[in-house]
């Protein structure tokens, strides 16, 4: 499955906001295990392949195992798994079973180039994994209707069964989208932003192509760029580099959270995208969006509302005339600003996720006789 930079954690801290009595559980004695999937992971990429061994079966039974001890010791009334298919398939219990993804095996193989050179036996043993988790859950959660899509399509997963659940930005304090505000962000200097760790697949070359071109055309813009470096030496001139700023350090996050508002736009022409949650949080900060239509992003980019989706085919002076066009329109912009922070406060926010998310529980309750009142004791897997 993707990467998702922290978000189990996230997911967890909401649920522990509806119930003091959340066991969180972990393969703790997989270490030699997944120690070798590593390993066999990074020497298959050498050779052209995607050699996973945790989406095997084998796997999934000798994880499962120690999951499904800890699972009967906890004796949970909910049971929630966070990105843990492997974890889950195997699973026996009597007890509702939440299972929560931003993707399926099926469509991350057939979409992101690093997991997709997979062969026909580890292909068919991760599918019937995901088919079987999705079929054991009583709700399967996505935040995007492109993974909610794949799971009926794929899965033949039952409707009734599929909950739409957005991922909520990870922001620190906001500032008031007032026009003080908005005429730093569009009266000025044209400001990029751009985020990614991998320079190729976040599409590094086209941003930089378009910001190029707007330089040429005599716009005076400048790029940040953000979680890489890819220039071998000194960045070229309008563009700056942070290649790591950890959110985790105060200092640091303020930074991050000064790069958004500052920014006019947020531009990342990514080749692949089961969400984004960047796009929640340049929405939190009013900064309107310039992307592809691909994957999860329409999910969290309105188009011509919080911003332009572009086709996948997009080149960068494509990225660069939308750039433009958007820059020359200084009232479309304060109101692609304007919708994009009303979106964050209605839908991309973790109070939102975690309101929705107990509406969940509390059907679960109400199917099983409990009382409304009565305490949830779920276990979180991840």
């Amino acid at each position: 499955m993707s990467a998702w930079s922290g978000t189990p954690y996230f997911i967890t801290r909401e649920i522990k906001k509806i119930s003091d009595d959340v066991v969180v559980i972990r393969a703790q004695k997989m270490g030699l295990l997944l120690g070798l999937t590593r390993v066999i992971r990074y020497i298959s990429k050498l050779f052209g392949s995607s050699i996973d061994l945790s989406v095997t079966n084998a796997y999934s039974k000798a994880v499962g195992h120690e999951i499904q001890r800890k699972i009967d010791q906890a004796d949970p009334e909910v049971v929630i798994g966070i990105a843990a298919s492997p974890e889950l398939a195997n699973i026996k219990t009597s007890a509702p079973i939440l299972h929560i993804s931003d993707a399926t095996y099926a469509v991350m193989t057939n979409y992101y180039p690093e997991v997709s050179r997979v062969p026909k036996w580890l292909w068919r043993e991760g599918n019937e994994i995901e088919r079987r988790v999705i079929e054991n859950s009583t709700y399967s959660i996505f935040p995007s209707q492109w993974a909610m899509k794949s799971a009926q399509q794929d899965y033949d997963a039952n409707p009734a069964k599929l909950q739409f659940i957005r991922l909520g930005a990870n922001v620190g304090e906001l500032p008031g989208v007032d026009e003080p505000y908005l005429a730093r962000k569009f009266d000025d200097e044209l400001r990029l932003l751009f985020m990614g760790k991998d320079w190729d697949r976040k599409g590094g070359e086209i941003i930089l192509s378009a910001f190029e071109k707007l330089r040429k055309d005599g716009i005076a813009a400048e790029l940040s760029i953000v979680g890489c470096d890819p220039f071998p030496g000194k960045p070229p001139a309008g563009v700056t580099v942070y290649e790591n700023i950890r959110k985790n350090d105060p200092e640091q996050f303020a930074l991050y959270n000064k790069l958004f508002s500052e920014a006019s736009l947020f531009v990342l022409p990514t080749r692949a995208e089961a969400y984004g949650l960047v796009f929640a949080e340049a929405a939190a900060f009013a900064t309107p969006v310039i992307a592809p239509m691909t994957g999860g992003i329409p999910s969290v980019v309105d188009d011509g509302k919080s911003g332009i989706l572009l086709p996948l085919s997009a080149s960068g002076e494509d990225y660069a005339d939308a750039v433009l066009d958007l820059w020359r329109d200084k009232a479309r912009l304060r109101d692609m600003a304007s919708y994009a922070r009303d979106k964050y406060v209605s839908e991309l926010n973790w109070d939102r996720w975690r309101t929705d998310f107990s509406a969940i529980l509390a059907d679960l309750q109400t199917s099983s006789g409990q009382e409304d009142d009565a305490p949830i004791r779920p276990s979180a897997i991840h």
